[in-house]
């Protein structure tokens, strides 16, 4: 705007805008890659003769922390950055620009001064790049994690076991191992299928005196009406059972604790009182869905189970294992997303498929050996002979299976982990 006098008032003229070009998103990110690399080389090229220098070649942080008092942590992550393989690594591994100034505040009496100042220069250029970038450091990981897979894990895996932390305080409880074997299996109803499952909570400890322990979750139906329907039952398939006993495994040598029913509407929910005493060190329930599914499927996959955990732990297995004879070309996959709105049916998400509720968390799936093998678990001794329990009392044998088995540690709580199997060749 220009301010003009004009017939004795003031008026506005309006001044042509210029036309400015629209910034090239593209253009900015690759300027930003550029910069990183450039300080990555300019880092490496006067921090690895100077610890060469200092601790060998190759380098040892004992060096570093005999000969110049370091700290072992710092030491070992110089150490660690100049050994990596690529520039990513090398920069996912460096210290902060303060730790990196530590060094050179311990490295001035033994090293020569032209190696002192051109790592003090490289490290401005570090800390100049942590400031352009908005989130600093977690930033910079983010960036170097998009294009190295074991970077984006680390980070994973850093923020997992804050998040686990920070979750254990906030849910009053946690646990060791949590373990889930789900069973697919041919239903009574012709041309449906049910499926087994088994929980164990191993090493479930209360982090708040008096904390109350959710176990499961049952919801009621009106039994006299058959409909086709899935209905929770026990391990033998009764309908209309819900006394929490109906649902317990009994462990060897491991008492059963006292469980009370919690009932919101339709839904009960076994607890763990808070003045129940000490928690066991196995809990182990068993359930049956009867008619969950139909057995023939035109779709390319199905979504078999979908899991909330509300149980922070430091180590998840899930385990899932297919009937021979049931879905013989299908290939299980894991994805994750965030719960959608209260009360709204949960939408059909195609896994592997982008979505605006998927997060981007790593898990891998393993096959599982033949036979009664497969039901072991490391670190569990009694894993093979508490599931083979459950399948006896379902009327099962393992060797009826095929199965496959998804290890996690410090999986992210509240979250739901989607189960599915996708069809070869659809």
């Amino acid at each position: 705007m220009q301010t003009e006098f004009a017939g004795g008032r003031y008026s506005q003229a309006r001044v042509p805008t210029p036309t400015l070009p629209s910034p090239d998103p593209n253009a900015a990110a690759d300027a930003t890659l550029e910069r990183i690399a450039t300080t990555a080389g300019a880092l490496r090229a006067t921090l690895t003769p100077l610890l060469h220098a200092l601790a060998g070649m190759p380098p040892r942080p004992v060096r570093l922390t005999r000969g110049l008092g370091l700290d072992k942590s710092l030491a070992s992550r110089l150490v660690q950055a100049v050994l990596s393989d690529s520039e990513a690594q090398f920069l996912h591994a460096l210290p902060s620009p303060t730790g990196l100034r530590i060094l050179l505040e311990h490295a001035r009496p033994h090293a020569a001064p032209a190696s002192v100042a051109a790592l003090a220069g490289a490290i401005e250029q570090f800390d100049a790049l942590l400031a352009a970038l908005p989130g600093g450091r977690q930033s910079l990981d983010a960036l170097l994690g998009a294009g190295s897979s074991s970077i984006r894990e680390r980070r994973e895996q850093m923020a997992r076991q804050a998040s686990f932390k920070a979750q254990s305080f906030l849910f009053g409880h946690y646990c060791e191992t949590l373990t889930t074997a789900l069973f697919i299996t041919p239903s009574v109803r012709r041309g449906m299928l049910d499926h087994v499952e088994v929980h164990r909570r191993i090493g479930w400890q209360r982090v708040a005196p008096g904390a109350t322990l959710p176990l499961l979750s049952v919801q009621a139906r009106n039994t006299k009406t058959r409909s086709a329907q899935p209905v929770i039952t026990n391990l033998d398939g009764h309908e209309g059972t819900a006394a929490p006993q109906d649902f317990m495994l009994a462990d060897a040598g491991v008492p059963l604790p006292r469980i009370e029913r919690l009932q919101e509407g339709g839904l009960s929910t076994f607890v763990l009182p808070g003045d129940s005493g000490p928690i066991p060190s196995r809990i182990s329930t068993g359930l049956r869905v009867l008619r969950f599914g139909p057995l023939a499927v035109t779709a390319s996959y199905v979504a078999v189970r979908s899991y909330m955990l509300h149980l922070p732990c430091r180590t998840l297995v899930r385990d899932l294992f297919i009937a021979d004879g049931v879905w013989p070309d299908a290939r299980p996959l894991i994805d994750f997303y965030l719960p959608g709105p209260s009360g709204t049916p949960a939408p059909d998400i195609e896994p592997g498929q982008p979505h605006l509720r998927r997060l981007n968390l790593t898990a891998r799936i393993e096959q599982l050996p033949a036979g009664a093998a497969a039901l072991d678990l490391a670190g569990v001794a009694d894993q093979r002979a508490a599931l083979e329990l459950a399948l006896a009392r379902a009327g099962l044998s393992i060797d009826q299976f095929r199965g496959w088995r998804c290890r996690m540690a410090y999986p992210v709580p509240l979250v739901e982990m989607q189960l599915a199997v996708r069809f070869a060749g659809r």
